[in-house]
Protein backbone atom coordinates (compact mmCIF):
# COMPACT_ATOMS: atom_id res chain seq x y z
CA UNK A 1 0.00 0.00 0.00
CA UNK A 2 1.26 3.43 -0.78
CA UNK A 3 1.13 6.46 1.61
CA UNK A 4 -0.08 9.43 1.25
CA UNK A 5 2.84 11.96 2.26
CA UNK A 6 1.69 15.52 1.57
CA UNK A 7 -1.74 17.31 -0.31
CA UNK A 8 -0.80 21.03 -0.62
CA UNK A 9 -4.31 23.01 -1.04
CA UNK A 10 -3.14 26.14 -2.34
CA UNK A 11 -6.34 27.61 -1.54
CA UNK A 12 -9.56 27.48 -0.60
CA UNK A 13 -11.98 30.26 -1.74
CA UNK A 14 -15.42 30.34 -0.67
CA UNK A 15 -16.90 33.12 -3.28
CA UNK A 16 -20.46 34.92 -2.37
CA UNK A 17 -22.84 35.84 -4.74
CA UNK A 18 -24.78 39.07 -3.98
CA UNK A 19 -23.39 40.57 -1.19
CA UNK A 20 -19.94 39.01 0.26
CA UNK A 21 -18.87 38.44 3.85
CA UNK A 22 -16.05 37.58 5.90
CA UNK A 23 -17.10 34.30 6.43
CA UNK A 24 -15.38 30.69 6.73
CA UNK A 25 -18.63 28.77 6.66
CA UNK A 26 -21.82 28.97 4.05
CA UNK A 27 -21.54 32.74 3.90
CA UNK A 28 -25.67 32.92 2.86
CA UNK A 29 -26.25 31.74 6.58
CA UNK A 30 -24.33 34.54 7.87
CA UNK A 31 -26.36 36.98 5.45
CA UNK A 32 -29.69 35.70 6.81
CA UNK A 33 -28.65 35.54 10.64
CA UNK A 34 -26.63 38.46 10.75
CA UNK A 35 -23.57 36.94 12.68
CA UNK A 36 -20.06 35.56 11.77
CA UNK A 37 -19.55 32.04 10.91
CA UNK A 38 -18.10 31.31 14.77
CA UNK A 39 -21.46 32.12 15.71
CA UNK A 40 -22.46 28.59 14.95
CA UNK A 41 -18.87 26.91 14.63
CA UNK A 42 -16.32 26.01 16.95
CA UNK A 43 -14.28 25.05 13.62
CA UNK A 44 -16.04 24.28 10.60
CA UNK A 45 -18.36 22.34 9.76
CA UNK A 46 -18.37 21.43 13.64
CA UNK A 47 -20.90 22.87 15.68
CA UNK A 48 -21.17 24.85 19.01
CA UNK A 49 -24.66 25.20 21.04
CA UNK A 50 -25.99 28.18 18.82
CA UNK A 51 -25.22 26.42 15.45
CA UNK A 52 -27.01 23.28 16.60
CA UNK A 53 -29.68 25.21 17.55
CA UNK A 54 -29.87 26.77 14.34
CA UNK A 55 -29.71 23.14 12.48
CA UNK A 56 -32.34 22.12 14.65
CA UNK A 57 -34.68 24.59 14.22
CA UNK A 58 -34.51 23.84 10.48
CA UNK A 59 -32.15 26.92 9.21
CA UNK A 60 -34.51 29.37 10.30
CA UNK A 61 -33.62 31.89 12.53
CA UNK A 62 -33.15 35.32 11.07
CA UNK A 63 -32.71 38.85 11.79
CA UNK A 64 -32.05 40.29 8.28
CA UNK A 65 -35.58 41.76 6.90
CA UNK A 66 -38.12 39.45 5.14
CA UNK A 67 -40.84 40.19 2.97
CA UNK A 68 -43.96 39.17 4.38
CA UNK A 69 -47.79 39.56 4.08
CA UNK A 70 -49.92 38.35 7.21
CA UNK A 71 -53.42 39.40 6.25
CA UNK A 72 -56.33 37.66 7.80
CA UNK A 73 -58.24 37.08 4.28
CA UNK A 74 -55.36 34.78 3.16
CA UNK A 75 -55.19 31.25 3.39
CA UNK A 76 -51.58 31.19 4.24
CA UNK A 77 -49.10 33.73 5.20
CA UNK A 78 -45.43 34.84 3.75
CA UNK A 79 -42.12 35.03 4.92
CA UNK A 80 -39.14 35.43 2.61
CA UNK A 81 -35.77 36.13 3.09
CA UNK A 82 -34.98 39.78 1.31
CA UNK A 83 -31.32 38.28 -0.70
CA UNK A 84 -31.63 34.74 -1.84
CA UNK A 85 -29.64 32.00 0.22
CA UNK A 86 -27.07 31.26 -2.45
CA UNK A 87 -23.34 30.99 -1.50
CA UNK A 88 -20.60 29.49 -4.20
CA UNK A 89 -17.64 27.39 -2.73
CA UNK A 90 -14.30 26.72 -4.89
CA UNK A 91 -11.75 24.30 -4.38
CA UNK A 92 -8.35 24.25 -5.71
CA UNK A 93 -5.47 21.91 -4.76
CA UNK A 94 -2.13 20.12 -5.23
CA UNK A 95 -0.89 16.83 -4.29
CA UNK A 96 1.90 15.19 -4.30
CA UNK A 97 3.39 11.24 -3.47
CA UNK A 98 6.54 10.49 -2.53
CA UNK A 99 6.03 6.58 -4.75
CA UNK A 100 4.46 8.18 -7.58
CA UNK A 101 1.56 5.44 -9.03
CA UNK A 102 3.08 3.42 -12.20
CA UNK A 103 2.74 5.32 -15.39
CA UNK A 104 1.37 8.45 -13.71
CA UNK A 105 2.21 12.09 -13.38
CA UNK A 106 2.97 13.06 -9.87
CA UNK A 107 2.30 16.65 -8.62
CA UNK A 108 -0.96 16.83 -9.92
CA UNK A 109 -2.64 20.18 -10.12
CA UNK A 110 -6.63 20.44 -9.79
CA UNK A 111 -7.98 23.78 -11.19
CA UNK A 112 -10.96 23.42 -9.90
CA UNK A 113 -11.07 20.14 -7.71
CA UNK A 114 -14.20 20.88 -7.37
CA UNK A 115 -16.74 23.83 -7.15
CA UNK A 116 -20.32 23.61 -5.28
CA UNK A 117 -23.65 26.27 -5.50
CA UNK A 118 -25.43 26.18 -2.67
CA UNK A 119 -29.45 26.85 -1.49
CA UNK A 120 -28.66 26.94 2.00
CA UNK A 121 -31.36 29.24 4.22
CA UNK A 122 -34.61 29.66 5.35
CA UNK A 123 -37.43 28.86 2.93
CA UNK A 124 -40.30 30.20 5.48
CA UNK A 125 -41.24 30.12 9.48
CA UNK A 126 -40.45 26.12 9.44
CA UNK A 127 -38.90 25.40 6.87
CA UNK A 128 -34.89 25.93 5.72
CA UNK A 129 -32.11 24.02 4.02
CA UNK A 130 -29.08 22.93 3.14
CA UNK A 131 -29.06 21.72 -0.53
CA UNK A 132 -25.51 21.31 -2.20
CA UNK A 133 -24.90 20.66 -6.03
CA UNK A 134 -20.90 20.15 -6.83
CA UNK A 135 -19.09 20.23 -10.28
CA UNK A 136 -16.68 17.36 -10.45
CA UNK A 137 -13.87 18.08 -12.36
CA UNK A 138 -13.12 14.38 -13.25
CA UNK A 139 -16.67 13.69 -14.48
CA UNK A 140 -16.58 16.98 -15.86
CA UNK A 141 -20.48 17.63 -14.69
CA UNK A 142 -22.42 18.78 -11.72
CA UNK A 143 -24.11 16.04 -9.40
CA UNK A 144 -26.37 16.45 -6.56
CA UNK A 145 -24.46 17.07 -2.92
CA UNK A 146 -25.23 16.65 0.65
CA UNK A 147 -29.21 17.57 0.45
CA UNK A 148 -30.63 18.30 4.05
CA UNK A 149 -34.01 19.50 3.69
CA UNK A 150 -35.87 20.56 6.87
CA UNK A 151 -39.52 21.11 8.71
CA UNK A 152 -39.22 22.18 12.38
CA UNK A 153 -41.24 23.65 15.51
CA UNK A 154 -39.90 24.23 18.37
CA UNK A 155 -43.05 25.46 20.56
CA UNK A 156 -43.57 21.70 21.98
CA UNK A 157 -43.58 21.04 25.31
CA UNK A 158 -43.50 16.86 26.84
CA UNK A 159 -43.11 16.62 30.73
CA UNK A 160 -43.05 20.45 31.55
CA UNK A 161 -40.11 20.88 29.31
CA UNK A 162 -39.14 22.24 26.14
CA UNK A 163 -39.57 20.04 23.01
CA UNK A 164 -38.58 20.56 19.64
CA UNK A 165 -39.37 18.16 16.84
CA UNK A 166 -39.41 18.27 13.30
CA UNK A 167 -39.05 16.47 9.66
CA UNK A 168 -36.11 15.88 7.85
CA UNK A 169 -35.66 14.66 3.94
CA UNK A 170 -32.03 13.68 3.03
CA UNK A 171 -30.01 12.05 0.76
CA UNK A 172 -27.40 10.63 2.82
CA UNK A 173 -27.40 8.96 6.33
CA UNK A 174 -25.86 11.17 9.21
CA UNK A 175 -25.73 14.55 6.98
CA UNK A 176 -28.87 15.25 9.81
CA UNK A 177 -26.55 15.08 12.90
CA UNK A 178 -26.88 18.45 14.88
CA UNK A 179 -23.05 18.07 15.80
CA UNK A 180 -21.82 18.00 12.56
CA UNK A 181 -19.52 14.94 14.41
CA UNK A 182 -20.49 11.88 11.83
CA UNK A 183 -19.10 10.62 9.24
CA UNK A 184 -20.81 13.29 6.56
CA UNK A 185 -19.75 16.27 8.32
CA UNK A 186 -16.24 14.32 9.67
CA UNK A 187 -12.53 14.51 9.51
CA UNK A 188 -11.01 14.30 6.73
CA UNK A 189 -13.37 17.57 5.82
CA UNK A 190 -11.89 17.24 2.03
CA UNK A 191 -9.29 15.14 0.42
CA UNK A 192 -7.06 14.57 -2.63
CA UNK A 193 -8.41 13.07 -5.67
CA UNK A 194 -5.49 11.44 -6.92
CA UNK A 195 -3.34 10.62 -3.55
CA UNK A 196 -4.36 6.92 -3.07
CA UNK A 197 -6.69 6.45 0.20
CA UNK A 198 -8.51 3.50 1.99
CA UNK A 199 -11.07 1.28 0.61
CA UNK A 200 -12.35 -0.25 3.44
CA UNK A 201 -15.44 1.21 5.48
CA UNK A 202 -18.52 0.78 7.26
CA UNK A 203 -21.51 1.32 5.21
CA UNK A 204 -22.84 4.54 7.01
CA UNK A 205 -19.33 6.24 6.62
CA UNK A 206 -20.33 7.76 3.34
CA UNK A 207 -20.68 4.22 1.30
CA UNK A 208 -24.31 5.31 0.98
CA UNK A 209 -23.85 9.55 0.49
CA UNK A 210 -25.72 10.78 -2.42
CA UNK A 211 -26.63 7.45 -3.07
CA UNK A 212 -30.16 6.86 -1.30
CA UNK A 213 -32.98 9.37 -0.25
CA UNK A 214 -34.73 9.36 2.63
CA UNK A 215 -37.01 10.33 5.55
CA UNK A 216 -37.15 11.24 8.62
CA UNK A 217 -37.88 12.86 12.13
CA UNK A 218 -36.10 13.81 14.80
CA UNK A 219 -36.30 15.50 18.44
CA UNK A 220 -34.79 17.45 21.47
CA UNK A 221 -35.95 17.39 24.18
CA UNK A 222 -35.14 19.90 27.66
CA UNK A 223 -32.49 20.64 25.59
CA UNK A 224 -30.17 17.84 26.48
CA UNK A 225 -32.29 14.68 24.75
CA UNK A 226 -31.98 14.36 20.68
CA UNK A 227 -33.50 10.93 19.03
CA UNK A 228 -32.90 10.65 14.82
CA UNK A 229 -34.65 8.42 12.86
CA UNK A 230 -34.58 8.08 9.02
CA UNK A 231 -35.34 5.45 6.77
CA UNK A 232 -33.94 4.97 3.68
CA UNK A 233 -34.21 3.46 -0.22
CA UNK A 234 -31.63 3.63 -2.94
CA UNK A 235 -32.04 6.52 -4.88
CA UNK A 236 -28.73 6.07 -7.74
CA UNK A 237 -28.38 9.56 -9.33
CA UNK A 238 -27.16 8.75 -12.63
CA UNK A 239 -29.31 5.12 -12.98
CA UNK A 240 -32.22 4.55 -14.96
CA UNK A 241 -35.73 4.90 -13.78
CA UNK A 242 -37.52 2.62 -13.00
CA UNK A 243 -34.17 1.52 -10.91
CA UNK A 244 -33.09 -2.11 -11.89
CA UNK A 245 -30.12 -1.07 -9.41
CA UNK A 246 -27.71 -2.65 -12.62
CA UNK A 247 -23.91 -1.93 -11.39
CA UNK A 248 -24.24 -0.55 -8.36
CA UNK A 249 -22.76 -1.99 -5.28
CA UNK A 250 -25.31 -1.14 -3.11
CA UNK A 251 -29.47 -1.78 -3.71
CA UNK A 252 -31.01 -1.17 -0.54
CA UNK A 253 -33.43 -4.13 0.31
CA UNK A 254 -36.71 -2.94 1.67
CA UNK A 255 -35.51 -0.04 3.74
CA UNK A 256 -32.54 0.77 5.52
CA UNK A 257 -33.30 2.34 8.94
CA UNK A 258 -31.12 4.86 10.31
CA UNK A 259 -30.94 6.27 14.16
CA UNK A 260 -28.99 8.67 16.19
CA UNK A 261 -29.26 8.86 19.85
CA UNK A 262 -27.55 11.80 22.20
CA UNK A 263 -27.49 13.22 25.24
CA UNK A 264 -25.91 16.57 25.91
CA UNK A 265 -25.13 19.08 28.64
CA UNK A 266 -23.39 21.99 28.90
CA UNK A 267 -21.86 24.62 31.54
CA UNK A 268 -20.52 27.89 31.44
CA UNK A 269 -17.41 27.44 29.38
CA UNK A 270 -18.47 23.47 28.51
CA UNK A 271 -20.58 21.72 26.61
CA UNK A 272 -20.41 17.70 26.99
CA UNK A 273 -22.31 15.07 24.81
CA UNK A 274 -22.91 11.16 24.64
CA UNK A 275 -24.22 9.50 21.96
CA UNK A 276 -24.84 6.98 18.83
CA UNK A 277 -25.85 6.31 15.84
CA UNK A 278 -26.36 3.10 13.39
CA UNK A 279 -28.06 1.71 10.35
CA UNK A 280 -29.29 -1.54 9.36
CA UNK A 281 -28.76 -2.39 5.81
CA UNK A 282 -30.24 -5.65 3.60
CA UNK A 283 -28.83 -4.96 -0.04
CA UNK A 284 -28.47 -6.61 -3.15
CA UNK A 285 -25.19 -5.94 -4.77
CA UNK A 286 -25.32 -5.06 -8.65
CA UNK A 287 -28.94 -5.49 -9.27
CA UNK A 288 -33.01 -5.15 -7.40
CA UNK A 289 -33.72 -8.53 -6.53
CA UNK A 290 -35.97 -10.42 -3.69
CA UNK A 291 -37.19 -7.38 -1.11
CA UNK A 292 -35.52 -4.87 -3.03
CA UNK A 293 -38.89 -4.98 -5.40
CA UNK A 294 -40.62 -3.24 -2.39
CA UNK A 295 -44.23 -2.34 -3.31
Amino acid sequence: MKFRISAVSLSYVVLVLLFPNKSAAVPSYSRQTGLSCASCHYAPPELNAFGRKFKLEGYTFATKPEVSEDKKDHNSSLHLLESFPLSVLFDTSFTSTKSPQPATQNGNFEFPQAASLFLAGSWGSHVGSFVQVTYDSQADHFTWDNTDIRYANNSGHLFGKSLTYGATLNNNPTVEDLWNSTPAWGFPFGSSNSAPSPSAAAIVNGSLAQDVAGFGGYTMWNDHLYLAGTLYRSEHIGGSQPNPGTGFGFNVRGIAPYWRLAWQSSTANNNFEIGTYGMHVKSSPNAVTGLGRLH
